[in-house]
């Protein structure tokens, strides 16, 4: 296609969007089926799920982060399974479907069918610019039976919205009267085909509903949901599930879907030992140190035999934990290097874990476990035992800043149980400019405990739970998240955002072109343009590709740019975005491909000479 009839089409695909001032008017209720039920539309300004209290369940779903433990003033009630067991199909859908936040009946006048409306406050969730088109996507999952007089699979919830200033008792709006209320959405029935409670297979899972605002400032914006039931005796308080609002006035990127391969052959995100217990660990550590040397992504672990020997004494070190399971948190002097950036400040627990930054790994926990180092989520370094520098005839816990380096010594600090004397003196030195991490042991406690002792290093965020290695024989070892040895997924994102006025070149980024034939050092890469998204995605296995993974998000070519042969794994292509070729909401979908001899497949087999990459999806704006 040429790129004038290309331009042509593009304006013709504006998108067109419907909404009123102050109130939001709601599009049609659809079912919930798909994770490609999220909208991708536009900006993200806020995304949230509603469940009930405890650790926050945050999900991803296409590509759309929802924060867990959103709760509306007021809302109470929960509930944890909304699913009844049924499943998407996609994980983190599940997730997202599976909680709901409800006003509790008893707090929330008046007790009725249909109920008062419920109110969640929508211009205090995010910064709302004055004069910009909104969207906001709210969904609603109920699948549990309930009993034969109160069937919860057949409760319906009701959207609206309010502005003005409102008064909120119990979750409930009781001045509308006094508000600008806005038009009612359809009814969203918590499941529409009454399953899994009775039939199956289950395709439906709920309902949803999108509708659009302009914001205007000057009063508060609420949605409403009010709730109702077939059954009029029911009194079925509101419920959302959750919501999600973004701006269609914003040029933007939105990446969608997942590019082709990823093979990790272990998770290499930490590097742990976990011994049976203290004589264990005093046989392998003694005298000994464990190096961590940084990388942009990670660190290359080295086993130092006799490494004891670099132990730098304290001199006037300052007090570290001095109670028993305590975490202290302290700023050196400068901040130190880490994969990604820099940390101001490190915490030091006092039973043996060193995590940077002002929230420790592990608490006061002292039960070691490589299954407790997998769920915590920061970049941490451990000689886990459970250490107790409050014991009587113990040494202390202290650290001080020589030449550069920090250094955290347990200086012959008792370990449990008490009574027992076993000493054991050890350290953690952090290089504070390159970010260099030594565990140095010269004398690990000398008790008998079988407690389990764990040993080693692992990045920020949670992951599976570490294979055990022997860290005398098994190291060196390259701690990242991709490895050597891996496969990487090719990737596509853009930047800046597609400003029409002026016009603004925005430059797409390939990465992680596999190259095209082994010691060749040459790669090559090509981005494809079109008017027409496909976000869910259309596996090519059989037809482009030998391995499933690899999808197409879009549906046509409509223009090819940015072929191009490399000398590195990455291509840069410039699209200039201006009018009058494009239009204000006008949406561009790229993707990119790589190329490869299929005659040298890769890691995991694949050869048919193709990968792809995520999509991205470029919404044209005037700012």
């Amino acid at each position: 296609m040429h790129r004038h009839a290309l331009r042509t089409l593009f304006a013709a695909a504006s998108l067109v969007s419907f909404a009123s001032a102050q109130t939001i008017t709601w599009g049609p209720v659809l079912p919930s089926v798909a994770a490609s039920d999220v909208s991708v539309n536009g900006l993200l300004v806020f995304a949230g799920n509603s469940h009930g209290p405890g650790t926050p369940i945050p999900a991803t779903v296409n590509g759309v982060t929802f924060v867990g433990g959103f709760q509306p003033l007021d809302w109470n009630g929960y509930i944890t399974s909304g699913l009844n067991g049924s499943t998407t199909g996609d994980a983190e859908y599940d997730k997202l479907l599976n909680g709901s936040r409800a006003m509790q009946n008893a707090s929330a006048p008046p007790d009725s069918n249909p109920t008062a409306w419920g109110g969640v406050r929508l211009d205090t969730l995010a910064t709302l610019n004055p004069g910009y088109t909104y969207e906001v996507q709210v969904w609603f999952t109920d699948q549990r039976t309930g009993s034969p007089t109160n069937v919860l699979y057949d409760r319906v919830m009701t959207l609206s919205s309010a502005w003005g200033t409102a008064t909120v008792v119990g979750g409930v709006v009781t001045n509308l009267p006094s508000m600008t209320q806005g038009p009612l959405s359809g009814p969203m029935e918590a499941d529409p085909d009454n399953a899994p409670a009775v039939s199956s297979p289950d395709t439906v899972f709920g309902t949803h509903c999108t509708g659009t605002f302009v914001y205007v400032p000057g009063a508060e914006l609420w949605l409403l949901i009010q709730g109702s039931h077939p059954v009029a005796t029911n009194v079925l308080q509101p419920h959302i599930t959750a919501l999600q609002i973004r701006d269609l006035s914003s040029a933007s990127h939105q990446n969608f879907g997942t590019g082709c391969h990823t093979v990790v052959p272990i998770d290499a995100t930490s590097c742990m030992q976990q011994f049976a217990g203290s004589p264990a660990a005093k046989a392998a550590l003694d005298n000994n140190a464990v190096q961590f040397l940084l990388t942009p992504t990670g660190y290359v672990a080295n086993w130092i035999p006799g490494g004891g020997a670099l132990f730098v004494p304290p001199t006037s070190g300052l007090p570290g934990p001095t109670a028993d399971d305590q975490v202290v948190t302290i700023t050196p002097s400068i901040a130190a290097p880490i994969p990604g950036g820099t940390t101001a400040q490190w915490s030091i627990s006092s039973n043996g874990v060193l995590t940077a930054g002002s929230v420790g790994n592990q608490g006061t926990s002292w039960t070691p476990s490589l299954a407790a180092t997998a769920t915590a989520t920061g970049l941490a370094w451990y000689l886990w035992r459970d250490w107790n520098p409050a014991e009587a005839g113990t040494g202390p816990i202290v650290y001080e800043e020589v030449g550069g380096v920090l250094y955290i010594t347990w200086n012959a600090v008792e370990a449990y149980p008490v009574g027992t004397v076993n000493p054991g003196t050890w350290q953690f030195q952090i290089d504070l400019n390159t970010g260099t991490v030594n565990i140095v042991v010269v004398s690990f406690e000398a008790g008998p405990s079988t407690a389990p002792v764990v040993c080693g290093c692992t990045l920020a965020g949670a992951g599976p739970t570490p294979v055990s290695l022997d860290l005398a024989t098994q190291l060196p070892f390259v701690v990242d998240p991709i490895p050597p040895g891996s496969l990487s997924p090719l990737t596509l994102s853009a930047a800046p955002a597609p400003v029409i006025n002026p016009s603004t070149l925005v430059t797409y980024t390939i990465g992680g072109i596999p190259e095209y034939q082994p010691s060749t050092g040459i790669y090559l890469s090509t981005l494809f343009l079109s008017v027409n998204p496909l976000p869910g995605g259309f596996d090519l296995a059989g037809i482009l590709t030998t391995v499933p993974g690899c999808k197409a998000y879009i549906v046509t070519l409509d223009l090819n740019v940015g072929t191009a042969v490399t000398l590195a794994p990455t291509n840069t292509v410039p699209v200039t975005f201006a009018a009058p070729a494009f239009a204000p909401g006008n949406v561009v979908a790229a993707q990119a491909v790589g190329l490869f001899n299929g005659a040298f497949p890769l890691l995991n087999g694949e050869s048919g000479g193709f990968v792809l990459s995520n999509g991205v999806r470029s919404t044209t704006q005037l700012q």
